[in-house]
């Protein structure tokens, strides 16, 4: 069994191996699972990510929705890690990462929050980059707050080590379909 850093690596090999025409081809299906997921659950508040290198790219969902609410993350603090939530316009931040240029909330007012991630197992555990940033989101949130996970088929793993600060998401979506994971 993989490391954190171990798997942390492999799948960010995994990720950044898959051809940019699959990584758009996939993406696009994934926004349309996700869409029909919130249109059925009059899901209108979400929180999301601008992809940072070869991760899912959520602008197919956020493009085809200017009616909905799309918050994004900016990182706050690095020490203790700590994420701030606001909406478009955007610009790059930290790690080059597209961050909103106005933050009004610790905790993203969504119904649904989007999560990222390099690998994800089936009880919804994840490994992200290592700083623990939506750890710390995660268990701040209500239970009203639907968390999905959103990645690649190919980022789907049998186990990732968790350990006392990971939360886990409810849900995750892949290209292939949306799963239920309480």
């Amino acid at each position: 069994m993989d490391s954190k850093p171990e798997l942390r690596k492999r799948m960010s090999v995994v990720r950044d191996g898959l051809p940019a025409e699959a990584r758009a081809a996939a993406s696009a299906a994934l926004c349309a699972r996700i869409e029909a997921f919130c249109v059925s659950r009059r899901i209108r508040k979400v929180g999301a990510f601008w992809p940072l290198g070869s991760e899912v790219d959520l602008r197919p969902l956020i493009q085809g929705h200017p009616d909905w609410l799309f918050w994004f993350p900016r990182v706050a603090s690095t020490a203790p890690p700590r994420l701030a939530w606001g909406t478009e316009p955007l610009q790059p931040g930290l790690w080059g990462l597209m961050e909103p240029t106005i933050t009004q909330h610790f905790t993203p007012p969504v119904d649904l929050l989007l999560v990222p991630g390099l690998a994800f197992d089936d009880r919804g555990f994840r490994v992200g980059y290592g700083k623990g940033y939506y750890d710390t989101v995660l268990e701040r949130l209500g239970e009203e707050v639907i968390t999905m996970g959103a990645c690649f088929q190919a980022q789907l793993v049998d186990h990732v080590p968790e350990e006392m600060h990971d939360q886990p998401v409810d849900w995750l979506a892949t290209e292939s379909r949306i799963r239920d994971l309480r």
